[in-house]
């Protein structure tokens, strides 16, 4: 089972999240999301870029809730995973896109209702060095099936599994769960399937509004996994945009030569 980050954050649950993954073989990725509840408190925190007053409620709030040894646990988790079949690295799972878990990639130009899009030039200069046959990531809780240029021989497909709960996009429904089932034989190579899950979101609604006046962003969540005809409730706004698809921090690139990086990791 391969988790591509986002585990935390958003919903109130991430103890629960964690605690159940941790009994499950898997392999996840650090997101975005474990960044910015990691990164409070150290040199390390982009300051004004990151210190919206309502977004600092929610991470502190949510770092209470973990517990240090469970904090420890999300920051060591990796930034890459790669699977093997024919060759080396020939499936790669990430959270953004490969070496920046805040840079997504995007549908393209006419694919989808969103603005935010990406011409194939564009994705291929994220996707940089990389030749993976496949490249598994998150970031935009967004279903997406796309195959771009790249130094693979006949181009890189790129999945986005979308979301178990917090879904985004044109076809985005309270109440749907999506995964990727990722299958590889010697005559296809690797492919992928979107499997879908449907629940009942009446209870995840009932938890989320039981939450108001506790978890900061409770109202605000549940107006947006609220199932149908339940009436929306009033809500404080968290400007999540300016977060998730935003450039990472200036030091990035060079994070490996900090030992303040290299403390939190280990």
């Amino acid at each position: 089972m391969l988790v591509t980050g986002d585990l935390v954050y958003k919903l109130p649950w991430g103890a629960e999240v964690i605690d159940l993954l941790r009994t499950l073989p898997h392999q996840a990725v650090i997101g975005n999301a474990e960044l910015y509840l990691t990164l409070w408190g150290t040199s390390l925190w982009p300051g004004a870029r990151w210190d919206l007053p309502l977004a600092r409620e929610v991470v502190a709030w949510e770092r209470a809730r973990l517990g240090s040894e469970r904090l420890a646990w999300l920051a060591a988790l990796p930034e890459h995973a790669a699977l093997s079949a024919r060759r080396l690295e020939d499936l790669l799972v990430v959270h953004g896109v490969p070496g920046n878990p805040f840079l997504p990639f995007l549908p393209r130009p006419g694919e989808d209702r969103s603005p935010w899009v990406q011409t194939d030039t564009r994705a291929a200069e994220l996707l940089g060095a990389v030749d993976a046959d496949v490249v598994v990531a998150g970031h935009t809780h967004t279903v997406m099936f796309r195959r771009v240029p790249s130094r693979a021989p006949h181009g890189t497909l790129i999945v986005n599994p979308g979301s178990l709960s917090y879904g985004r996009g044109k076809d985005a429904v309270v109440g749907r769960a999506t995964y990727a089932l990722l299958d590889w034989s010697a005559a296809t190579g690797w492919q992928a399937t979107l499997r879908e899950v449907y629940y009942h979101p009446e209870p995840l609604h009932a938890a989320l509004l039981a939450l108001r006046g506790d978890y900061p962003v409770a109202a605000y969540i549940a107006n947006r996994l609220r199932p149908y005809g339940a009436a929306p409730v009033p809500e404080q706004r968290l400007d999540f945009i300016r977060f998730r698809w935003g450039d990472a921090p200036a030091w990035w690139e060079q994070r490996d030569a900090l030992p303040a990086w290299r403390m939190l990791r280990e």
